[in-house]
Parts: C-alpha cells; structure tokens; sequence
C-alpha cells in the first residue's frame, strides 16, 4: 500500500449530527426561510439531510442545477467549525503514518474549513480535495479518482479511511481498499454490515497499517 485517503470529519477532527443540525439552521434561517419547514428535530434532520450537501443547497436555495455559493458555505462554516476539534492524536499519526504513505484528504466540508483546523499539519498530505474541487460528493468515487491520477497510484495500493457508508460505498466504486472507523458519525451496526478491509475500534489501531 503506498496511498492513503483520508475523510476529515468524524475521522480526524470531531462531529456529531447536533453539530450540523444547529448549524443548517442558522444556514436556512439566514436563507430567509423556516428550518422547519425542511425539518423540526435531529431525527428528522437525520433524514432530510444528505451526506451530498451539494444536494441540501439545491433544496434550501431551489433549482435543479448545483451552483457554487460561497456566502452559503461561509454561514454554515461559521455556525459550525467553532464546535469542531482535531482530534489529541491525530499530530502523532499523520507524522507516524507519512514516513510510510503518501497522505490525502478527501473530504465533504470545505478545502479552506480543513486546512484551517490542520494549521501547519497541512504539510503532511500531498493533496486535499474538499467540496469546492469535485463536481460530485461522496458516494460518488470522483474524488477518490482525482486524487488517484493526481498521486499517480494504481488502485490496488490506495486505501481510503472514513466514518459513514458513503466513504465506504466511495472507496469501494474506485476499486480501492476500504476502511471504517467507529468513533464517526456513522452507524456501527451498519459499518460493521458493510464489511470494509478493516474496521477501526479504536484510534491506536491506526498506528499499526
């Protein structure tokens, strides 16, 4: 193995769905509209809203189309980034890990929300790719091939570690090793159903790929 890709949240730096709930609604009430309206409670938040928040901009925003709003991405950074921490140990694995792996990130908040939280950790990943610079999110494998071509590396020594079934299912169409980790915001029985290469307990068992 010589790659590996990394999702950010809920892998590297802290989430949870009361995070992202509260800040969708600051997003759709600085929208001019009712957050209730889309949704009333986390439950029903969980439903609503779609890992592909590409899709949740089109449904707040209208239209069928995704078009880039920067003040739209700005709100909800704002709103929720303050209440988002890098995990302790991540400084000592991605120096651990990088003597031995070409490092990536692959991630569904924004390039700048990432680089920021990493400050000057950015210098251990040769490439991040966050929602600004694909077309398609997570589930679709876009990312994942972009980074890929960009590191020159075949699929077969690429693995890509991440939280939810969409980074599995992305991994999985790029024709890669897959890796979940159970700290995230995913569902463990449902990670464990997905059957990835490896299943992650614990963060020290990162130290030992």
């Amino acid at each position: 193995m010589k790659l590996i890709i990394f999702d950010f949240d809920g892998v590297l730096r802290s989430g949870s769905w009361d995070i992202f709930y509260d800040a969708y609604k600051v997003l759709i009430t600085a929208m001019g509209k009712n957050p209730e309206s889309f949704f009333t409670d986390v439950v029903s938040f969980k439903k609503w809203t779609n890992v592909d928040w590409h899709k949740n901009e089109m449904r707040i925003l209208g239209g069928d189309t995704y078009v880039p709003n920067s003040e739209f991405n700005r709100i909800f950074h704002d709103a929720c980034d303050p209440h988002l921490k890098l995990f302790p140990w991540v400084p000592d694995l991605l120096a651990h890990l990088s003597k031995k792996y070409t490092l990536a990130i692959l991630s569904s908040s924004t390039k700048a929300s990432v680089e920021k939280e990493l400050g000057e950790l950015t210098q251990y990943f040769s490439f991040i790719i966050g929602a600004e610079d694909v077309r398609s999110l997570k589930p679709n494998p876009e990312g994942v091939r972009l980074i890929l071509k960009l590191t020159n590396t075949d699929t077969s020594e690429a693995l890509i570690i991440g939280d939810m079934n969409v980074d599995y299912l992305a991994g999985k169409s790029a024709g890669i090793k897959t890796a979940l980790v159970v700290w995230g915001m995913g569902d463990r029985e449902e990670l464990q159903e997905l059957k990835p290469d490896f299943l992650f307990e614990d963060s020290t068992e990162l130290f030992n790929l």
